[in-house]
């Protein structure tokens, strides 16, 4: 299940986005019976839909972690097992991913930013929050806390998705989605929903990383990653390519209307070492220098999913960003 923080227009339009029911063949527990939850995990109503959630540890700011797009709670599980050594971390699962329920707008900002916040009041998960976020998650934190900036005393970007990352290829070129209008993103994916390209095949067994996880995790991750593929629907995808490519513009935004957009708050980015390149790795030093007290970290035994691949290098970082938040000071150098 390894993606890429750089998405070709093939990837985002075959495999991201919103994702709406669809047949599939083969292994029954797709669709049907899932899995038990993680230990402890439970479902909650959020007000006739229920989320997963699961929280370990104990303390405060709590530590809430945001998925990549086609990502899962049970991937954090490295990286939570240590984080609750030392504070309380809730790990999620997005509506329509893994136990989730499916919701109207799955896997937009608006429906996520709304989700996220009803779950953390409806499962009494007090603030204040430090929100991590690997890939798109990181879009979605920084999201949250542009929304709510009193309750967001800090982040941590898990090679995170920068805003010009998320690419289309519009008349014949690769244009980034933030220098794209409402009708051009349309049009790129005109030709995808008259002609849905074939159900990409359905995997028999994880790959690496998450080969690192437990057995009894590497079954929920496949059931998971089966369930999500089996949903993909492109003529509702671009819904949710427009909502990404509203905030990713609004984002962009807070960052070029000044330096430091957001102030102090206490920030780590840590970015990929292995499979990158000069542009990725300036945006992402970008991203750090979005707060005075930013600072890059780089994982230089990572590719993408830097969680799995060092989870004690992410576990640090988290712990630097609570430290410093629970003092009210800067993530320390």
């Amino acid at each position: 299940m390894n993606q890429g923080s750089n998405r070709s227009a093939s990837y985002l339009l075959l495999s991201s986005l919103l994702v709406v029911a669809v047949p599939s063949t083969g292994y029954a527990q797709d669709t049907t019976t899932a899995p038990p939850p993680v230990p402890l995990g439970q479902l909650v109503d959020i007000g006739g839909r229920r989320l997963h959630l699961y929280c370990t540890g104990a303390g405060s700011p709590t530590v809430v972690a945001e998925n990549g797009s086609s990502s899962f709670s049970m991937q954090w599980a490295l990286v939570q097992a240590r984080v609750s050594a030392f504070t309380r971390i809730c790990t999620y699962d997005r509506a329509g991913f893994a136990w989730s329920d499916r919701g109207p707008e799955e896997n937009t900002v608006e429906e996520t930013m709304d989700d996220l916040h009803h779950l953390l009041d409806a499962a009494h998960v007090a603030g204040p929050y430090v929100l991590v976020g690997h890939s798109i998650g990181g879009m979605y934190v920084r999201a949250y806390q542009r929304r709510y900036p009193r309750d967001v005393v800090g982040l941590v970007l898990v090679d995170a998705t920068p805003e010009e990352d998320a690419e289309y290829l519009s008349n014949g070129k690769s244009v980034a989605g933030v220098f794209l209008t409402w009708d051009q993103l349309a049009a790129v994916y005109a030709p995808y929903i008259k002609n849905p390209p074939p159900p990409r095949p359905l995997p028999t067994k994880v790959d690496e990383p998450d080969d690192r996880l437990s057995p009894a995790l590497q079954r929920d991750v496949l059931w998971a990653y089966r369930l999500w593929l089996s949903r993909i629907d492109m003529p509702h995808s671009w819904i949710t390519a427009e909502s990404w490519r509203e905030e990713f513009v609004a984002l962009r935004t807070l960052r070029l209307a000044g330096p430091h957009a957001l102030g102090d708050l206490p920030l780590i980015v840590i970015r990929r070492g292995l499979r990158t390149n000069d542009v990725l790795n300036q945006r992402e030093a970008d991203l750090a220098a979005l707060s005075t007290a930013g600072r890059l970290i780089v994982a230089t035994q990572s590719d993408h999913e830097i969680q799995l691949y060092e989870p004690d290098l992410v576990a640090g970082a988290i712990h630097d960003v609570v430290t410093a938040a629970s003092r009210g000071a800067p993530a320390p150098h």
